[in-house]
């Protein structure tokens, strides 16, 4: 098969498995811990250089996100949607599958959310109608996946481009359905979906809703499936050595598809979560590169599933802390992004996240 970009999560070792992570040798938490300590410091720099004091502009960060029970609020759901897409980024992962298409794949359940939030009765009891449009959203996600892990399998080709042109496809279909099927007046979005089609909120005065718990227990059957089941041990092992994989029965090929397949499904459920519990329709727009930031989420949680959730809830934090950085610091939203960008990048160059190109051309 052809050269492809793996990513290593420093899970196990093989001859073309994980390398040693280069400097100290220090363990991986102290060096998260240094690259989080370096992010504070060259960001701290460069407010310095925009003009703004570092100090109001973590205590913006920190009060934009978790300051009153709005900002905790929408903290909280941003943190839903980036852990389901940063399994949809990890689960494929494990296996040194790259699936670029998160975005796509989320787009993908959002529409499918929407469209069966309208054309289904809305007499159907909130149980009923709301699990019947989840299941679509996730069905969706799940077959938008399984053509790129459908041709991988078959042909070969790279996941990386597959994924990612799905993407732009996923986001004229969304186009489409809201300017053309549902439109909904004068306003950029698809018509309401039925009331019994949205989640509910178990708090009174918060606009939390259910969507954190499916995520939550979304990143608990990820975990049990890749360190508890046959199927997650397969996809272990193809990541540890394809070719070892293969000479221990695995069907490599299989495998494939449905590790895509489960990818999708967390990534249609991200949608179903936009639609059914935040937005209550479909936006124009309505991704803020939700499926591109989960994988720096799922990198940085080392794909593992349960770490995943902490992840996201820094990510959420800053991303939503963000917002407010123009009235509060003077500086513009994007520096929130520009804080993700390079603590990433530091993280790379620790050595807590390692890239690694086999040249072995039966490395997949």
């Amino acid at each position: 098969m052809s050269t492809t970009n793996r990513v290593d999560e420093g899970a196990g070792a093989s001859n073309d498995g994980p390398v040693p992570a280069a400097g100290l040798g220090l363990p991986a938490w102290m060096r998260t811990l240094l690259a989080l300590i370096g992010t504070l410091v060259v960001m701290a720099l460069l407010v310095i250089v925009l003009g703004a004091n570092p100090i109001d502009v973590a205590s913006t960060l920190i009060t934009g996100s978790v300051g009153n029970t709005f900002n905790l609020s929408q903290t909280i759901a941003v943190a839903a949607i980036l852990i389901l897409v940063a399994l949809a980024a990890a689960i494929p992962f494990s296996a040194r599958l790259w699936n670029i298409g998160g975005e796509g794949q989320m787009t993908a359940g959002a529409v499918a959310a929407a469209v069966l939030g309208v054309v289904l009765p809305e007499t159907w009891p909130r149980p009923l109608l709301a699990t019947v449009v989840t299941l679509g959203a996730i069905a969706a996600g799940a077959l938008w996946a399984a053509v790129p892990g459908w041709l991988k399998a078959r042909f070969d080709a790279s996941e990386i481009v597959t994924t990612l042109m799905l993407n732009f496809v996923a986001t004229f279909v969304a186009a489409w359905v809201i300017f053309d099927v549902f439109p909904q007046g004068f306003v950029q979005r698809t018509e309401s979906i039925a009331v019994n089609a949205e989640y509910l909120r178990p708090w009174s005065g918060w606009l939390v809703d259910i969507g954190i718990f499916l995520a939550i227990a979304a990143a608990i059957v990820a975990y049990v499936t890749i360190s508890r089941t046959r199927l997650g041990f397969s996809i272990r092992a193809i990541g540890a050595n394809a070719r070892t994989a293969r000479l221990a029965g695995i069907e490599t090929r299989r495998v494939t598809v449905r590790t895509f397949l489960i990818a999708g499904a967390f990534a249609g459920l991200a949608g179903a979560l936009i639609v059914q519990g935040r937005d209550h329709s479909l936006l124009q727009n309505f991704s803020a590169n939700f499926g591109f930031v989960g994988i720096g989420v799922a990198l940085v949680a080392r794909l593992n599933p349960l770490w995943i959730i902490a992840s996201a809830g820094f990510f959420a934090v800053l991303r939503v802390g963000s917002n407010s950085l123009q009235a509060g610091a003077g500086l513009a939203p994007v520096v929130g992004e520009i804080i993700v960008a390079v603590f990433v990048i530091l993280l790379m160059v620790a050595g807590v996240i390692k890239f690694q190109y086999p040249e072995n051309p039966d490395a997949h």
